[in-house]
């Protein structure tokens, strides 16, 4: 190691030091400089793009609980919504909310085109992990009422077997007794009883059960 002998050697010695590396700390200081310019310019375009998603969710989630909504313009502000601001929280909320009210009116392949769609767009590293465990668990459910049952299990298979919810265990349990696999679906059963707490629905996995050792 070098060894100055007075503050101005170790003065020169440091200035000598930027002199050489100057190319290096330019380099360092504009890719930093480009970061930091990206990321604050990031974060206003999505404040600015979930204000103005917020807006026009706001308006068509009115028409949705009003009785003397248009329909015109419901429909006006859920496509606006849809296409022009597709990965805000809004548009997948709304997604998810027209799909489940399609779903409970009997419309199932329009239930299961919008739960398709919410799980491509809130898939990803900046997707939304709770929509699309929503989407992912719908289609299970519509699939199952169709008796397809492989495509069900299909859906469910990105779910990771240490964080799932006991529904998954259910429902990939019923798409198991649908392709008459008891044994395995026996097991999803248990496991679904096995994280649970809520009483009616170890009641209905009670049953299920019994139904299979009987």
């Amino acid at each position: 190691m070098a060894e100055y002998s007075s503050d101005e050697e170790r003065f020169s010695a440091l200035v000598n030091f930027f002199k050489d590396n100057k190319n290096t700390f330019l380099i360092i200081f504009i890719v930093a400089s480009v970061f930091l310019i990206s990321s604050l310019s990031f974060k206003s375009y999505t404040l600015s793009q979930n204000s103005k998603a917020a807006k026009l969710y706001d308006a068509w989630y009115s028409s949705q609980v009003s009785e003397t909504s248009i329909e015109a313009d419901d429909v006006k502000n859920f496509n606006l919504l849809q296409e022009n601001y597709t990965n805000t929280g809004y548009a997948q909320l709304a997604r998810m909310i027209r799909g489940s009210f399609l779903a409970k009116e009997g419309q199932l392949d329009n239930a299961l085109e919008d739960f398709h769609e919410l799980l491509r767009v809130s898939s990803g590293i900046f997707g939304n992990e709770m929509l699309n465990s929503i989407a992912r668990i719908n289609i299970a459910r519509i699939e199952l009422s169709q008796n397809n049952f492989s495509s069900a299990l299909e859906v469910l298979e990105s779910f990771s077997s240490n964080t799932e919810h006991p529904l998954v265990y259910e429902v990939r349990g019923d798409a198991l007794i649908g392709l008459e696999k008891d044994s395995l679906a026996l097991d999803q059963y248990s496991l679904a009883l096995q994280n649970t707490q809520n009483e009616s629905e170890q009641s209905i996995l009670k049953m299920k059960i019994n139904k299979l050792n009987n």
